[in-house]
């Protein structure tokens, strides 16, 4: 049904839209309310988070623990033993294990006086890594102000469990 300039009028569009509907209804094509009252069915549930995705998640929260709570050899355990591209400010390197020891165990590390992970998102790129991205809200102790920074980092399984192979900030 069409006006003089060929647009298909809006109410016969609707009456044939809704005519298609009861007919798909009744011919059992869709469903209809689940059990014939007057809500409709229910989606089904996404599907779960992959475990690794799950994993990553735990990681990052102890991850933020340890920075708060100063746990220096924590921190340095977090990260992979065959080194870690550490990328940022100018700068993109392959630090050894031996050197992640080193600063965190070093006076140029120190805990913040507050610390929060912000909008994580966790893409798993199989069942031993995964890639994180986000901000961090990073408090200095002392005058120093609050800054957020950009955050990314792939973890990857090693020795059963996940640590941190790149880490750009």
């Amino acid at each position: 049904m069409r006006d003089r300039r060929g647009s298909v009028r809006r109410g016969a569009a609707r009456a044939a839209l809704v005519g298609a509907l009861a007919a798909a209804l009744a011919a059992g094509t869709i469903a209809g309310p689940a059990g014939g009252g007057a809500a409709w069915a229910q989606s089904p549930a996404p599907p779960a988070e992959p475990p690794v995705a799950a994993e990553a998640r735990a990681f990052m929260e102890a991850y933020g623990a340890a920075l708060l709570a100063g746990d220096r050899a924590g921190l340095a355990g977090r990260y992979h033993r065959a080194g870690t591209h550490v990328v940022g400010n100018g700068r993109s390197t392959l630090e050894p294990h031996t050197a992640t020891r080193a600063f965190y165990a070093g006076e140029g590390w120190q805990p913040p006086e507050a610390f929060a992970w912000q909008d994580l998102r966790y893409e798993p790129l199989g069942p031993d890594a995964v890639v994180v991205t986000g901000t961090f809200r990073w408090d200095p102790k002392g005058e120093k102000p609050a800054v957020t920074v950009a955050y990314t980092a792939l973890l990857v399984r090693e020795d059963g469990v996940l640590r941190i192979r790149l880490e750009h900030e």
